[in-house]
């Protein structure tokens, strides 16, 4: 099984809520579950993105705003 196959099978699987969120850009965020190994992911197919979390920061994460 590939990576990007592990990596849509998380996505499928992963709620919005318990997916790490870590920002890339506005319209991208990690699909990865919270706490998950290795690189942050988002997007399908040639849109895939990957990048690395920088230790010197926190995340940077989707809110959801309440109403």
């Amino acid at each position: 099984m590939s990576s990007d196959d592990r990596l849509d099978l998380e996505f499928a699987y992963t709620t919005y809520q318990d997916s790490c969120r870590d920002i890339y850009s506005p319209h991208y965020y990690c699909r990865r579950p919270v706490g998950h190994d290795d690189v942050h992911a988002a997007g399908f197919g040639p849109d895939r993105l990957r990048w690395d979390h920088q230790r010197d920061h926190l995340p940077h994460k989707v809110v959801e705003q309440q109403s």
